[in-house]
């Protein structure tokens, strides 16, 4: 089997193990929450893949298959202890943000992902602004800005990376930063205004399941 085609397979699993997920979560807890983690697993699986295959294991790599194991465990988490979830993604985002510093780190890159911090971080305040007087009376504002500040570092380095690298290699990189970045606002939106989408719901995770892979995949091309 090609890693083209391994790459098919992984999506198509993702799809499955998350629909299921989405479909049973209420229903079936405890085994839609194996699902929502074995989805984020499969771009891992096609990462450790392409590596026993003969792809070399970069820093770069290493650090993206530790954020991905923080994103399974928060994936649990965040169905359980909202707080402890998004923790997780925390420092699953300051792993992924050292993947790409370890990939590429000069001048450019920083001043790039600055730039582009600056854009995702007033995105968010847009996007959120209405619910901080929810989150300061839940004592919750300070967490919840380190956070947004960790995913949209996260998310200016991978559009800087991204850019700079060029190809369909920086391409998947930027693609994965924006979709992780707008997932997590929707996700916020979702659960901080007066009702819960189902549509909302799904995009988030569509958009989430999507940023992990195509940072796999930004890997292996």
């Amino acid at each position: 089997m090609t890693l083209e085609t391994g790459a098919l397979l992984a999506a198509a699993v993702m799809m499955i193990l998350g629909t299921y997920y989405f479909r049973r979560k209420k229903t079936d807890r405890v085994r839609a929450l194996a699902c929502k983690a074995a989805a984020t697993a499969m771009p891992g699986l096609l990462l450790l893949w392409s590596i026993a295959e003969g792809s070399r294991l970069s820093a770069g790599s290493a650090w993206a298959l530790a954020a991905i194991l923080f994103y399974m465990t928060a994936d649990v988490l965040l169905e359980c202890k909202f707080v402890l979830g998004a923790a997780a993604f925390g420092i699953g985002h300051i792993c992924m943000t050292a993947g790409f510093l370890a990939e590429r780190m000069d001048g450019a890159v920083l001043l790039t992902a600055a730039g582009f911090l600056c854009l995702f971080m007033g995105a968010a305040y847009l996007a959120l602004h209405q619910y901080f007087q929810r989150l300061k009376a839940k004592k919750l504002y300070a967490p919840a800005v380190l956070y947004i500040f960790l995913l949209n570092t996260m998310a200016g380095c991978a559009a800087a990376y991204g850019i700079l690298e060029g190809g369909w290699k920086g391409a998947a990189a930027v693609a994965g930063g924006v979709c992780f970045a707008v997932s997590d606002l929707l996700l916020g939106q979702n659960r901080l205004g007066q009702k819960r989408s189902i549509r909302k719901g799904a995009v988030v995770l569509i958009l989430y399941y999507l940023a992990v892979y195509l940072f796999a995949i930004s890997r292996i091309w």
